[in-house]
């Protein structure tokens, strides 16, 4: 069955756009054009998308715009059940941060449900994410970025989560004592991280995977995005070499590096013969791969400059704006600065205030798991060992692959099921923490 012109359009975008952790659906609008332009209405209180109505297992509520002055309004906001959700099983909030846009009205579960099979589990609307879009955030039609920094901030996010967790204990759809667990990968894992901070009585376990703290790098003396060279002092080498023959950084180069890196050993063997030929000015395999959409800087570029974008650039600023704020210089051995410097060009010439993200992990009570990738050239090993040190019940998974854990998928469904539904002692889980695959690497789809 063909597919029509709008799903043609987001299938094509889902490749293309990914900032640290997950791909970003700006094409998750319900218009495509409406994202050249800054929104000029939101959904009214009392209505609710045609693509999604009302059921059992699509929920909306009204959520104050701005948490610190209530009086300023409300959006429309919504969340969303998985398809075998039940009331009387342990309930996961699934969370996804201001880079990633993957929940919408017209979204598909498999991603979810291959994450978390067979687990109940809850999707909550982003504000600032197609279509929840606020039009406060353009007086006289152009952005703020102080309002933007607040209305679609991590912090106000925080606080949705905690109106729905209240609004399912109300319509008991959660068990009698209210309590959830979380689920957060890369951004949504300091996400995770953070509402756990204030509303952590309520978490009974959380799982963070190839995740990072800004404030625990800061006090390591870490930058928040792992170098380069601790993978591949190979690449980074070249690519220092290059840097020094071109007399400067090139954003689309250090997209490409990035991207290819966050594939893992796959990607990172392709990256070593790009960045080799380019040495030799043989700039033939940096084009032919330039072609590949998921690799292309200049449609990134274009489509983080677009109003469905704004929050996606609020969510990278307050995890990378102090980094590339206080560092004198970086270059490809820190790939994700150098091309995020551009895209938060304005942000960084005002400069925006950020959030405070110091967080006193010792208070939280649950079980946490933190799951590092050797290869994450995101997220180093060290900060999430450091994360799992600074929560009193925690452990430390660390595993082969890269920031997207593309390797042992079967390993990984089992490890997440058995943490969920078992908990970090259990017999089941501690098996599975303690037995790795360490035999020849096997992704999705490939012969056992």
């Amino acid at each position: 069955m063909m597919k029509s012109p709008r799903k043609k359009i987001r299938s094509l975008l889902v490749v293309v756009l990914s900032v640290a952790g997950a791909a970003s659906g700006i094409w998750g609008c319900r218009r495509w054009h409406g994202t050249h332009e800054p929104p000029e209405a939101r959904l009214a209180l009392d209505a609710y998308y045609p693509e999604m109505p009302p059921d059992a297992n699509h929920r909306y509520l009204n959520l104050p715009m701005d948490y610190t002055d209530e009086s300023s309004g409300r959006f429309r906001a919504f969340y969303v059940l998985s398809t075998n959700f039940n009331p009387k099983d342990p309930v996961v909030f699934f969370l996804t941060d201001g880079q990633m846009e993957l929940v919408g009205p017209e979204m598909d579960f498999s991603f979810f449900d291959e994450q978390l099979p067979g687990v109940s589990y809850v999707l909550i609307g982003h504000r600032g994410h197609c279509p929840t879009l606020f039009p406060e955030v353009y007086p006289d039609g152009k952005l703020d970025l102080r309002r933007a920094m607040n209305l679609y901030g991590s912090w106000q996010r925080v606080e949705d989560i905690e109106r729905v967790r209240k609004d399912m204990v109300s319509a008991k759809l959660l068990p009698s004592d209210g309590r959830i667990m979380i689920f957060g990968a890369s951004g949504a894992g300091v996400l995770a991280q953070q509402y756990l901070q204030r509303y952590g009585e309520h978490v009974t376990r959380t799982l963070l995977a190839t995740t990072g703290a800004p404030d625990l790098a800061r006090q390591h003396g870490w930058t928040y995005a792992r170098n380069l060279a601790e993978i591949d002092s190979q690449a980074a080498a070249s690519l220092s070499e290059i840097a020094k023959l071109e007399n400067g950084r090139r954003a689309n180069l250090a997209y490409m590096v990035f991207q290819l890196a966050r594939q893992g050993q796959s990607g990172l063997a392709t990256l070593r013969k790009i960045v080799h030929e380019e040495l030799t000015h043989n700039f033939l395999p940096y084009t032919l791969h330039d072609l590949h959409l998921s690799l292309r800087w200049a449609l990134t570029r274009t489509l983080l400059s677009l109003p469905a974008a704004d929050a996606v650039k609020v969510r990278m600023y307050e995890l990378l704006g102090r980094d590339l704020q206080s560092m004198s210089s970086y270059g490809y051995d820190l790939p994700l600065y150098v091309w995020s410097a551009e895209v938060l060009k304005n942000f960084l010439q005002e400069p925006v205030s950020l959030p405070n993200l110091q967080l006193d992990r010792s208070r939280y009570q649950g079980e946490v798991l933190v799951i590092a990738g050797k290869d994450d050239v995101v997220f180093s090993p060290a900060i999430g060992n450091a994360i799992a040190s600074a929560y009193s019940r925690s452990r430390l998974l660390l595993v082969r692959g890269g920031h997207q854990l593309e390797l042992d998928p079967e390993y990984q469904r089992a490890v997440r099921r058995a943490f969920f539904l078992h908990g970090l002692h259990a017999g089941e889980t501690v098996l599975l923490l303690d037995t790795p695959p360490s035999g020849p690497a096997r992704r999705d789809g490939e012969p056992q």
